[in-house]
């Protein structure tokens, strides 16, 4: 079971959140069938959605959609977020997911190169009940996911924030996923920051401290360097989930219009629809299409 939790450190002048998030990883993997190169990109991009998820959306009615696009060959990345009752239900998209690239030097996945460091990233916050939408888009640093989200945080936001991501993949599926972010209060001291510095600097990889079973609460005391860390949330979860529904592709293929459903009709005689996000299918039949038409 994937875990999530909120700390506090150097009394309340830091906030970490840290998750283990190797289940919904896996679950990622299964539904788009991705390769260990886009398994990496998108557990680093689902692990921080999630995150940003418990953080950043506050009413019910909010959203975040992330978009990420670089020169590398995964091309667009997406992931759509919403926080029910302390649970970050996400949804994400790959354009290419069986892109496979060699290993770098060190034997790690180059994900810098399959996203590319030459793109942005986009991040649109949502809010249905004042029908207002805020956008923060900034240059890609590095394609590297966690160093683009720090810059976005820091330019776009304004907020000082260590973000560290991790996915180990093996032949049998995922052995690791997950990250942190570490977030400085106004009254944060320079000695603070320094500690801060000094600990994630000696720390070892996120992916590794979670591959060698660290608790998320040592996971959280090794990186601030705080051995006095305060847990304050637990009850927070990160979890996948797509809601599409053949009502909602109904009223897509309304919005069409008569003369383009008529094509269809003519043309394929039904529609075979797949969700982008799940690749669960959709089947209108002749007689459906022709329902629909008599509805506009």
């Amino acid at each position: 079971m994937d875990k999530v939790k909120k700390f506090l450190g150097y009394d309340g002048r830091i906030s970490i959140i840290c998750a283990d998030t190797k289940e919904l990883v896996e679950e990622i993997k299964n539904i788009n069938d991705l390769t260990p190169t886009t398994t990496a990109t998108m557990g680093r991009l689902a692990t921080i959605a999630g995150i940003m998820g418990l953080t950043e959306i506050k009413e019910a009615n909010d959203s975040i959609t992330i978009q990420v696009k670089g020169e590398g060959p995964v091309g667009l990345l997406v992931c759509v977020i919403k926080n029910i009752d302390n649970i970050s239900k996400i949804k994400t998209y790959i354009q290419n997911p069986l892109v496979e690239m060699p290993l770098k030097e060190n034997g790690k996945i180059d994900v810098g190169s399959a996203v590319g460091k030459y793109g942005f990233l986009n991040v649109i916050k949502e809010n249905k009940m004042t029908d207002s939408e805020y956008n923060g888009l900034v240059p890609l640093v590095s394609g590297e996911i966690a160093e683009d989200f720090t810059e976005y945080f820091a330019k776009s936001m304004q907020k000082p924030t260590v973000i560290a991501l991790g996915v180990l993949v093996n032949k049998d599926g995922v052995k690791a996923s997950g990250g942190y972010m570490i977030n400085l209060m106004p009254d944060a001291t320079e000695e603070d920051i320094k500690n801060i510095e000094e600990a994630v600097k000696n720390s070892p990889s996120i992916s590794q401290m979670l591959d060698e079973e660290y608790s998320l609460e040592k996971i959280a005391k090794t990186v601030t360097g705080d051995e006095n860390i305060q847990v304050i949330d637990e009850e927070v979860k990160i979890v996948y989930e797509c809601d599409c529904s053949k009502e909602k592709f109904e009223k897509g293929l309304i919005s069409l219009g008569k003369t383009e459903i008529e094509k269809i009709i003519v043309e394929d005689g039904k529609a075979d629809i797949k969700c982008q996000f799940c690749n669960k299918e959709y089947y209108f039949s002749k007689e459906e299409l022709e329902n629909l038409i008599k509805e506009i």
